[in-house]
């Protein structure tokens, strides 16, 4: 996990004797200008980043079982000026690459729906972003056209971005109900999205997606660029309230749907239970959908202190065939909490994921035919608190603590060791670390 970090120092190792030992403190990135490199290539229409995120984390209570965790992310993005290059204003290719390191703790330990960290997969080096982005003129519209993630533009709150489990990017009900989680970070899938915003208070977006970003094999490497399964729609207004000299706010409405056909979570194309004796495989049923809203909201503002709140809301109706029917999440972040630490964040949020009422029946039912009182699914929902230090404008250390509530939406050890147990509540502890270079 440290080879990412020593390997992009390279660059602000070689030219350390370029600038004063102040600047390396003060830059906003590690590798600083490249001894003059980069805004030169900038300036010619070709700007790169890189950011790396790395986690280590225990289970010390609860879950599957206790132990340690340690996952990472390295993302390298490289941008094209087109209008710089040729002369086509307001457009411009984006192409990232993702680098993936670690295991993180949910599948092994924790056995929880919302994962503890948002870059916990499997350890893989895959494409990430490759689109064309074209703004007008008068930046009213904007066209975004070629391998996109959903959570770029959607169902996304500011102010949640601070907390480190998944949920608190793209939200836990679509990451539960959609194939693969949904398009997310770091599964971006072929699509095209169109906004337009014809003022600074409101605009209004609409996205297609395929509907599954893993496609048929998978699609590890992110090189598979799937087309066959289905459509993902989605589609979002947004009004933003920003006075002179005021406090900001950002609300939104929005609702997905998905055309590929799922399977019934209780019933058998035959008619019988799913846990029934002759039960054949899961009754086929056509597209689901689900609609959310979004308020985030600056509080209250002190010096250099910012209070500020969010909350999400979504709904599934159709519990038939989705596991997640209602989803809830809300929290405060106190920019600048301690004299003289502006850029600090410190911050606590709740998520409540609902399990479908269908799922809680089949669970019933399977009792009812084994004779084992086992437990049944009912919600999970998990509590965060974190402090986001900011060591200097390159470097973030995020210590972190969640508590896990019914890990799996309240399900025994998947082992089957103990049947009539649900997973207890799990207490994480971790630290995230952020560099930008």
């Amino acid at each position: 996990m440290l080879l990412p970090l020593l390997v992009l120092a390279l660059p602000a190792l070689a030219h350390a004797d370029d600038a004063p030992a102040s600047d390396w403190l003060t830059r906003t990135t590690l590798t600083g200008d490249w001894n003059g490199a980069r805004p030169a290539l900038a300036a010619k229409g070709l700007s790169f980043q890189a950011n790396w995120i790395a986690d280590v984390m225990g289970n010390v209570a609860g879950g599957m079982r206790q132990g340690l965790g340690g996952d990472g992310e390295l993302e390298v993005t490289a941008t094209l000026d087109l209008d710089k290059l040729a002369g086509w204003q307001g457009t411009q290719v984006v192409a990232s690459l993702y680098w993936l390191q670690g295991h993180g703790l949910s599948a092994d330990y924790v056995g929880n729906l919302l994962t503890v960290t948002n870059i916990e997969l499997q350890p893989e080096l895959r494409l990430g972003d490759l689109y064309l982005e074209h703004d007008s003129a008068d930046g009213v519209w904007s066209l975004r056209l070629g391998q996109i993630g959903i959570d770029d533009d959607f169902a996304i709150s500011p102010t949640a971005g601070l907390f480190v489990n998944s949920t608190f990017g793209w939200p836990g009900l679509g990451a539960i109900d959609l194939p693969g989680g949904g398009p997310a970070e770091p599964l971006p899938t072929p699509g095209a999205r169109l906004r337009w915003t014809p003022n600074a208070t409101w605009s209004v977006q609409g996205a297609v997606f395929n509907g599954n970003p893993d496609g048929d094999t998978g699609n590890t490497d992110g090189l598979d660029f799937p087309l066959d399964n289905g459509v993902l729609a989605i589609a979002e207004i947004t009004y933003t309230h920003a006075p002179k000299g005021g406090l900001t706010g950002i609300y939104r409405f929005g609702g997905w749907y998905l055309s590929e056909g799922s399977s019934s979570l209780t019933t058998a194309s035959n008619g019988l239970p799913l846990s029934a004796p002759g039960a054949d495989a899961p009754l086929p049923l056509p597209g689901s959908y689900a609609l959310y809203a979004i308020a985030d909201q600056q509080l209250l503002q002190k010096g250099d202190a910012t209070l500020a709140g969010f909350v999400r809301l979504a709904v599934a109706p159709q519990i038939d065939r989705n596991e997640a029917s209602f989803y809830v999440d809300a929290g405060l972040t106190l920019t600048g909490p301690l004299p003289g630490r502006p850029n600090d964040v410190a911050g606590i949020a709740f998520a409540y994921a609902k399990i479908s009422p269908d799922l809680a029946d089949a669970d019933r039912a399977r009792n009812a035919e084994t004779g084992i009182d086992g437990p049944v699914m009912d919600y999970e929902a998990v509590v965060e608190v974190t402090y986001q230090a900011a060591v200097t404008p390159w470097l973030s250390v995020q210590p972190f603590f969640q508590y896990i509530i019914h890990p799996g939406g309240n399900v025994p050890q998947p082992d089957g060791s103990a049947p009539t147990e649900p997973l207890r509540n799990a207490t994480v502890i971790g630290l995230r670390t952020r560099v930008v270079f």
